[in-house]
């Protein structure tokens, strides 16, 4: 296990995620899962929405957990396949699409990434909670955001996460 840093993340974000995000088509099939590629990419402008505080997340973890959770973000292990998200619907059930196709999901998912990268910017010190790893600075919420767009993007078949320097964790 070694150590992500937020250089990795950011280098991530700049120089890799559009051209990803580009390759993204509605035929696209998950690699597991039930998400549609129009499901994952409004999936991740909500996490943007939450990272901005813009939901209330109650955090579900305990808090003498939370320190090890939050270390997790530091480390180059990716997440797990099928992480049960508590604030997700049950699997095999899917939210209402909130766009009318993958294109305008696409679009509101760039504006609300430059929303969210401007909220990080000029709220350095603001703490947001995450649902499942507590009370994140900005810093921290980049680390998140990193590990779950690669999480779905290489559900979606787009990348893996050892092309974007993660491991997989062992089973469990």
């Amino acid at each position: 296990m070694e150590e992500l840093t937020l250089a990795h993340a950011n280098a991530f974000f700049e120089k890799k995620l559009p051209g990803l995000l580009e390759l993204l088509t509605p035929e696209h099939q998950p690699l597991w899962g039930h998400l549609s590629p129009q499901h994952m990419v409004e999936h991740l402008t909500w996490a943007f929405d939450g990272a901005m505080g813009r939901w209330k997340a109650t955090v579900v973890t305990p808090e003498d957990k939370l320190p090890r959770y939050r270390r997790f973000l530091y480390t180059n292990v990716a997440m797990q396949h099928h992480f049960p998200h508590p604030q997700m619907p049950p699997v095999g059930v899917l939210p209402a699409l909130r766009q009318p196709d993958l294109s305008a999901a696409l679009a509101e998912f760039w504006q609300r990434w430059a929303e969210y990268d401007q909220f990080s910017l000029d709220n350095p010190g603001v703490v947001v909670d995450h649902v499942v790893f507590g009370p994140l600075t900005p810093d921290e919420w980049r680390l998140m955001h990193f590990k779950h767009l690669v999480h779905h993007l290489s559900q979606f078949g787009l990348t893996t996460v050892e092309e974007q320097g993660l491991v997989m964790p062992p089973p469990r």
